[in-house]
């Protein structure tokens, strides 16, 4: 996924080294993963359940997404696709606080620890992993890297969708050894849709300089106005078809206020453009883990 800090281009880092990586990594956009996987921990079975997994399946989910970022700067920054006109977050290596080699290094150190944390839940867990975990790989170095990046085929929302939905969620049961069954087959479907959302924005932000670089994404594609419909409808169609999994009063209070919150980012997004667009990333990224943790709290109760 991309990136989704808050931080203007104009503010470079200024925290020395740790600056810089941190800069690189993205933080802000860890809540992205942070729901998915804890959702994925709440549908286990209590039988099934344990804690090492379950460290072991943030560990890697965080692993993976602090890859894609540092990928993305990386990538970006060798094909030129970062310009001194970009209005996003400041990339690390367009703006010289770390060289293509420390990114690479940085890359591939993330990598190791996602792929190590992984190899322990696929050795304890279903052999299905196996196939998760290097379609994971490939997903983060395929985003902006290769040949054919699947971002300049349109298809960044779709990949987003896949593996922070069905792929976090239901890996993580996977990992786990508990049934899958359909009501977390559905929360999973669901959860990765507001994710999806967040990459809409930042390829919405983008459009003009990614168009220009070739890099056809799907807002690049479609234009504004059909792509606020799809962030319309990735923000509010999954509330909508998470009530299934509920009911109760606290079931219809909860689904106001995640229905206001998704009412009150389609309002801000409609009135935004630019750099303007840059705190509805972040604020995009807490949305998708207030609705994961209203799936947390419908499949618990």
């Amino acid at each position: 996924m991309r990136d989704s800090e808050l931080i203007e281009p104009q503010q470079q880092g200024s925290g020395g080294p740790v600056g810089a990586w941190l800069q690189a990594s993205r933080p802000r956009t860890l809540p992205a993963v942070i729901g998915p996987v804890l959702l994925g921990q709440v549908l286990v079975a209590d039988e099934y359940f344990a804690w090492s997994t379950a460290v072991l399946c943030l560990v890697c989910g965080l692993a993976l997404q602090i890859a894609v970022n540092l990928a993305n700067d990386l990538f970006d920054g060798l094909s030129g696709v970062d310009q001194d006109d970009r209005l996003g977050p400041v990339r690390a290596m367009h703006a010289g606080l770390l060289s293509a080699r420390a990114l690479a290094v940085g890359l591939s150190i993330t990598l190791a620890v996602a792929a190590v944390s992984g190899l322990w839940l696929i050795i304890h867990g279903h052999w299905l992993l196996w196939l998760l975990g290097a379609a994971a790989m490939l997903a983060v170095l395929g985003y902006s890297g290769g040949a054919r990046p699947y971002a300049n085929l349109g298809l960044g929302e779709v990949v987003v969708w896949i593996f922070f939905g069905p792929v976090a969620v239901l890996g993580s049961l996977l990992a786990h050894g508990s049934p899958i069954t359909s009501e977390a087959t559905w929360a999973a479907a669901l959860v990765g849709f507001p994710v999806a959302a967040i990459m809409v924005v930042n390829n919405l932000r983008d459009r003009h300089t990614d168009r220009r670089a070739g890099k056809l994404t799907l807002p690049a594609r479609l234009g504004r106005a059909r792509t606020l419909w799809i962030f319309a409808g990735l923000t509010l169609l999954p509330a909508v078809f998470a009530i299934p999994l509920g009911s109760g009063a606290l079931l219809w209070s909860a689904w106001i206020l995640v229905m206001l919150a998704a009412l009150w980012l389609n309002w801000r997004l409609r009135l935004s453009e630019g750099r303007a667009l840059n705190p509805l990333l972040g604020l995009t990224a807490l949305y998708s883990l207030l609705f994961a943790a209203w799936l947390m709290v419908l499949s618990g109760g």
